[in-house]
């Protein structure tokens, strides 16, 4: 069997061959910390303050997102509704939801589901950074990407 590309990340990598994550969370300086801990990991990193906006660059980014990061709690559209939001541009997209509130049921059963996962504020760099390697590396193959 093949190693999977997940496996190989490399941060010196062209942003266009390295996994896209993009990170929604309408906190700004929390967003700030994210992207700069995946960027610094070796992600090609897009960030958005709320669902809509998220919406959108999920329905722009060339290439596609690999993962979406979301806070669970936002105004107005919440992670849970973005992760099935845009899960319509990818089935398989994996969704990692974040959040300092102990997780609600109907949040427990959208994480039993495959491609969900849950990581509880605050957390330590190295806890994202594993958390986001098990997540991409449960996930099928990426389609090519055309360069």
């Amino acid at each position: 069997m093949e190693p999977s590309r997940y496996e190989h990340q490399n941060p010196h990598q062209n942003p266009e061959e390295r996994l896209r994550v993009l990170i929604v969370d309408d906190d700004l300086s929390l967003r700030k910390i994210l992207y700069k801990i995946l960027e610094n990991g070796g992600y090609d990193v897009l960030s958005a303050g709320n669902g809509p906006e998220a919406l959108a660059i999920c329905g722009r980014s060339n290439p596609p997102i690999d993962l979406l990061v979301t806070d669970y709690n936002m105004p107005g559209m919440s992670g849970l509704e973005l992760g099935r939001e845009c899960s319509a541009f990818n089935s398989a997209l994996p969704v990692l939801f974040i959040s300092g509130d102990y997780p609600d049921q109907e949040l427990c059963a959208e994480v039993e589901k495959r491609n969900r996962g849950f990581l509880a504020k605050p957390f330590r760099s190295q806890e994202l950074m594993r958390k986001v390697k098990e997540m991409l590396l449960t996930q099928p193959e990426p389609a090519v990407r055309a360069h």
